[in-house]
């Protein structure tokens, strides 16, 4: 297993804001807690006033939104590494497979689990896991993602 490459968990709004190409209101990751250059657990605390709430709880879309940035995060953390000042652009382009169990409610804490599966230029096909406060799973998805410079 390769060894998690963050001292400690960036929690740091304004880190965070650094690290992906989504600004404010959309923004659906608050917390790194690991890297490695395969992997990566992300956490987003769900706020009163998000964008994608169906109800008191966070939508479908929210929770895809939600898996799709953790693999950004990721990749914004391996630029800044390499010395980028600035995240890439990258969109979803395929959605292989998706499975929401639950939806989470407003004040939970998700914390999300990414693998880069492998990576053809630009696009990358990722498996993200999420898991809710009590560790239950309520989504996984394999998704290709592709970057723009």
């Amino acid at each position: 297993m390769a060894e998690n490459l963050l001292v400690q968990p960036i929690t740091s709004k304004e880190e965070i804001i650094k690290l992906i190409p989504q600004k404010e209101p959309f923004v659906f990751v608050d917390t790194l807690y690991e890297y490695t250059n395969l992997t990566g657990i992300t956490g987003f605390t769900i706020p009163k006033d998000q964008l994608l709430l169906d109800g008191e709880k966070l939508s479908e879309s929210g929770v895809i939104e939600h898996m799709a940035q953790s693999m950004s995060l990721h990749r914004g953390y391996q630029g800044s590494l390499s010395g980028q000042t600035k995240p890439k652009t990258g969109f979803i382009g395929v959605i292989k497979t998706v499975e929401i169990l639950a939806l989470p409610k407003v004040g939970e804490t998700l914390k999300t689990y990414v693998e880069i599966l492998h990576e053809i230029m630009n696009v990358t096909s990722v498996s993200a896991r999420t898991e809710n406060e009590r560790g239950e799973v309520i989504a996984t998805s394999e998704m290709k993602t592709v970057t723009v410079e």
